[in-house]
């Protein structure tokens, strides 16, 4: 019994952190339609965007599900 109960915490927090990273929402860029990690846009000094796969300047970000 005393070896479950050691093991237990550390089988707790892989649990968790499992099921946390399978929910991470996945983003993708709207004009390249590829998934990204890091978001892709970029916040520049005028208020815009720029999208940093595309190189093209925007109004919103282009990545969505975040």
């Amino acid at each position: 019994m005393k070896v479950i109960t050691k093991w237990l915490p550390l089988l707790a927090i892989l649990a968790v952190g499992t099921i946390a990273s399978a929910a991470a929402p996945k983003m993708t860029c709207t004009l390249t339609g590829k998934e990204v990690k890091p978001c892709c846009c970029e916040t520049q000094k005028n208020g815009k965007f720029l999208c940093k796969l595309t190189g093209k300047t925007l109004d919103k970000c282009c990545c969505t599900g975040m």
